[in-house]
């Protein structure tokens, strides 16, 4: 699909349909809604006096225009009141609109920016959310559906004046990186496994000029990574240790950042062992591992100026013949020595190896994204993702690059009290800690590993799928925190 560019009067602009924004009490303050009423006779004001073209949220009012007009038809969508007009209610309602004029098969559409604008939504904004609504917003995984949806939007008209041309390149940048994400998260896992997700991670970083290395079991051994090797030795599915590494600033070279995810290509508990309605959306437990390849994809394609790793643990977390049990006792990289106690808590186990591993490469700070623990959707419901970090000012560094970008994070606590409930009386923690507090110890455990590297904690579970369509997430996987992950980094490039 083609995101292009045209000034001049939104109907006068060839297309299927136009799509012009309304506000609520003041729609015929649009300078498109008065030029259609004009043109079409002044049965658009007969509309709105009817209250059949109103501005109210979650509206919307589809006029065919009948030649009176360039544009075929007009989708007149309503954003609520002036007030109460945000970046992701715009998103929203794009996204809404976007796919409405795809379900009846149209294929070149117009957004007619300036009808979305206010004082704090430049047109520039405007342009950049309109990107992520389009390209997020008609988002569909259909790699195994044999008759796969016919209609499809070819084009897309941003209609406006304003010099955003690269912006929208940067974004498209960014929704392609959600969306592999996404397509990651999405795939079967007998289609996604640890070598298949390393494949993919290896053709992407060779496309898009970030070196690649994998670890085998035979040098994480090497290294001394028996917490992972712990989780993974239940699977006939080989581990790998997926590392991606973009240089952008060759000036610096020892001054880098690691993104760590998590990457369970499917988590059925171990030996602790989950019910089976648990395991149905377990092929998605490797999102944080998703969303950090998608994150260096885009760094790259925006060319920023900083030295970022990617790295991925990826394994499965089975209950073979070989698995560990509860009561084994494994050894990180650095000598921490863990006693297993659930095996389905096994996403900090790998992370314990993922974030010596960073720590060997002299990195100066980590931020790690796991789909950790379901105590964090009862912590902070399914909206917002949980932060836990050892260093003030960075923590809030990475919760104002979410919140730049619409991805709402939110910090809890990872102090020192909470270490009495992970202390173990034959190892030196227990990777468990009891019912209370779970989201925090699952935190603190991994953050013992970053040691006294300035470390942040993203625990995505709740927010990693959507059962339903939300704005411009599509049922299923949302590629969240893909936007936070770039906009830190792009932060802190434009510091350099």
């Amino acid at each position: 699909m083609d995101i292009n560019f045209q000034k001049g009067h939104p109907l006068e602009i060839a297309g299927d349909c136009l799509i012009v924004g309304l506000l609520e009490e003041e729609e015929f303050t649009s300078g498109a809604l008065e030029s259609a009423n004009m043109a079409l006779d002044g049965s658009l004001r007969q509309l709105f006096d009817e209250d059949e073209l109103v501005g109210k949220s979650g509206t919307s009012t589809l006029i065919h225009t009948l030649g009176k007009v360039t544009p075929k038809r007009i989708l007149f969508t309503g954003l609520g009141k002036r007030d109460s007009v945000t970046e992701k209610v715009i998103k929203d309602v794009v996204s809404a609109a976007i796919r409405k004029a795809r379900g009846i098969g149209l294929t070149k559409v117009v957004i007619a920016i300036d009808t979305f604008c206010s004082e704090d939504l430049s047109p520039q904004r405007v342009c950049e959310l309109s990107t992520l609504a389009t390209l997020n917003g008609l988002y569909r995984y259909e790699d195994h559906i044999s008759e796969k949806s016919e209609k499809t939007i070819k084009e897309v008209i941003l209609n406006t004046a304003a010099p955003a041309e690269s912006s929208v390149i940067s974004y498209t940048a960014i929704a392609e990186a959600i969306n592999l994400a996404r397509d990651l998260a999405n795939a079967p896992p007998n289609f996604m496994t640890p070598s298949i997700l390393s494949d993919i991670a290896e053709r992407e970083a060779k496309a898009n000029g970030i070196e690649f290395e994998r670890l085998d079991e035979d040098k994480m051994r090497e290294l001394g990574m028996g917490s992972l090797l712990g989780v993974a030795q239940g699977s006939n599915e080989p581990a790998h240790l997926i590392i991606l590494k973009y240089i952008g600033d060759k000036d610096n070279i020892d001054d880098s950042i690691a993104l760590v995810g998590k990457g369970i290509t499917f988590d059925s508990g171990g030996l602790s062992l989950k019910p089976p309605a648990g395991m149905i959306t377990m092929k998605g437990d490797m999102a944080g591992g998703a969303a950090v390849i998608g994150a260096l994809i885009a760094i790259s394609k925006l060319a920023l100026n900083i030295n970022v790793y990617g790295i991925i643990a990826a394994t499965e977390n089975m209950p073979g013949g070989k698995a560990q049990r509860p009561g084994d006792v494994v050894t990180a990289m650095n000598g921490t020595t863990i006693e297993v106690i659930n095996t389905d808590a096994e996403g900090r186990l790998v992370l314990a190896d993922a974030l010596c591993y960073a720590n060997h490469l002299g990195v100066n700070k980590i931020v790690d994204v796991a789909t950790l623990t379901g105590a964090i959707r009862t912590a902070l419901g399914d909206q917002i993702i949980g932060a836990f970090g050892n260093n003030a000012e960075f923590t809030k560094e990475v919760i104002a690059a979410g919140a730049r970008e619409g991805e709402r994070l939110w910090e809890l606590p990872a102090d020192e009290s909470f270490s009495k409930h992970f202390k173990s009386d034959v190892a030196d923690i227990k990777n468990v800690g009891g019912a209370a507090g779970g989201a925090t110890i699952g935190a603190m455990i991994i953050g013992l590993f970053a040691e006294d590297t300035p470390w942040v904690h993203l625990d995505i579970a709740a927010v990693s799928r959507t059962n339903s369509i939300n704005g411009d997430d599509p049922k299923g996987a949302t590629g969240t925190p893909v936007k936070t992950l770039v906009s830190l980094c792009k932060s802190i490039s434009e510091c350099r």
